[in-house]
């Protein structure tokens, strides 16, 4: 019940703080009244924003896409030739559930709201109101499903109000919606009632921004929801601009001799509405002039690029990341730095220790994978990926570097055809054909006079003003 008022007081603090938002001139003016800003959006307002605004949904999808764009690796030791019974079992696990689409699933609700929980179905285990038992399965065979549901599905039902408990303040159930709702899709759903599930089932996976708890995060849209309302009125606006500008219509000006006919002027105006809408390309008139209305259609570029550039900073997206055309550069670009650093910290400091190692921890819990004898490391596959066209840029000017210092063009001796293909271009060091080039037989006898003479000639060919004669 303590918790209950606790949580009350929380909300009417909030609630308190939002309405301090826009307030200007002593309370005179208030700008999210003006702007027509929400003061205190809800989950649904989050989620309808992720469902139907392109951009919003980028700011969702992208850095959990790239956070899990390739698997981590679990490792118990270092030795790549061996792969122990922890590192085995954890393999069997994500090739049998497909584990990392999981991870990257409950990351993108978890960010849609203040968190989500990913359900561990397990072998035989009881009722889900339950405690899982520590060690109750034989193996990663005994988890029979991982699902994710966001925050209006997964509702807190009980609070661990034990100051004395390592879970103090944090939920110690929920109350999970499990009916699926296709009759908008193919008019079917999935009728399956609220159950409570205890905690020891679920992953709490909390969106990021924790502050002053460990349960609420900072929906991802909320600092940039505002923007998100400017930019709609940007997009919208142009496009209903352009639509009543584009073209104004027509003006009748009737003469000053001239007086309509009974009912002259109502067959005009259908003869005028006719030709708006295209269904004929004349029109008559008598005694009258028309006129077509100027039109002024304003560019919109600006103010959308600065509010992709505030977007673009609140979230750490790069704007051409955040459009859809991040393709569209090198990827050595300062673009693609910054971005694979962001989410290089995202996937250290939050996406390992507050999604993948609970889950892994909680497996090894409850038995499902073996304890490790040494702790294990995650091992996160290197951001940078460089297609065909950039090897071949960073090929050609490593080939260009080595003749300019090989000692009479001669690159092989500097380094040899198999090296090159192998470390440089990423191709397999041997081939047929270049096999003959590969090394020198008259170095590779050992002959110091040779080695002497490459020396000499290197040096001559870095200082050809020297005395030294070659």
């Amino acid at each position: 019940m303590k918790r209950g008022f606790s949580a009350l007081s929380l909300l009417m603090q909030r609630s308190g703080l939002a309405g301090l938002l826009g307030k200007q001139f002593g309370g005179r003016r208030n700008m999210y009244d003006v702007l027509g800003y929400n003061k205190n959006p809800r989950y649904d307002d989050y989620y309808a924003r992720y469902e139907r605004q392109d951009i919003a949904g980028n700011v969702i999808d992208k850095p959990a896409s790239a956070t899990w764009r390739h698997a981590p690796k679990l490792k118990e030791d270092d030795d790549e030739n061996n792969e122990t019974a922890f590192e085995a079992a954890w393999n069997t696990l994500t090739k049998q559930l497909g584990v990392n689409q999981y991870m990257e699933r409950i990351d993108k609700l978890a960010g849609i709201g203040h968190y989500a929980v990913l359900l561990i179905g397990v072998r035989g285990s009881g009722a889900l109101n339950r405690p899982l038992n520590p060690g109750s399965l034989r193996g990663p065979g005994d988890v029979l499903y991982l699902t994710p549901y966001g925050e209006k599905r997964a509702t807190i039902n009980k609070w661990d109000t034990n100051p004395n408990s390592a879970r103090f303040g944090r939920p110690e159930e929920y109350r999970i919606d499990f009916a699926i709702d296709g009759s908008g899709i193919n008019g079917t759903a999935f009728s399956a009632q609220q159950q409570l599930v205890h905690h020891s089932r679920v992953i709490h996976v909390p969106s990021e921004g924790l502050l002053e708890d460990e349960v609420f995060g900072r929906p991802r849209l909320k600092r940039v929801l505002n923007l998100l309302d400017n930019l709609e009125k940007v997009a919208g606006g142009s496009a209903e601009m352009f639509w009543q500008g584009a073209y104004k219509g027509l003006h009748a000006d009737l003469r000053d001799d001239h007086t309509l006919e009974p009912g002259e002027g109502q067959k005009i105006s259908e003869e005028i509405d006719e030709y708006i809408h295209g269904l004929r390309r004349y029109i008559r008139t008598s005694g009258m002039d028309l006129k077509s209305l100027d039109s002024e259609i304003a560019d919109p570029t600006g103010h959308f690029e600065i509010l992709m550039s505030l977007i673009s900073g609140s979230t750490n997206i790069p704007k051409r990341i955040l459009i859809g055309s991040e393709r569209g550069e090198l990827a050595s670009s300062q673009d693609e730095t910054n971005w694979v650093a962001f989410i290089k910290e995202r996937q250290e400091r939050y996406a390992e220790p507050l999604i993948l190692r609970p889950l892994v921890d909680k497996l090894i819990a409850i038995g499902a994978l073996p304890s490790p004898g040494d702790p294990y490391k995650v091992d996160w596959p290197d951001l940078f990926e460089l297609d065909d066209k950039d090897r071949a840029d960073i090929g050609l000017k490593k080939a260009q570097a080595i003749k300019a210092y090989a000692p009479f063009g001669e690159t092989n001796r500097v380094v040899p055809v198999s090296e090159f293909r192998e470390k440089v271009l990423g191709l397999e060091p041997d081939h047929p054909e270049l096999e003959k080039l590969d090394g020198d037989d008259e170095l590779d006898n050992g002959d110091d006079a040779d080695v002497e003479f490459v020396e000499r000639s290197r040096r001559r060919s870095l200082d050809p003003e020297g005395e030294e004669d070659v």
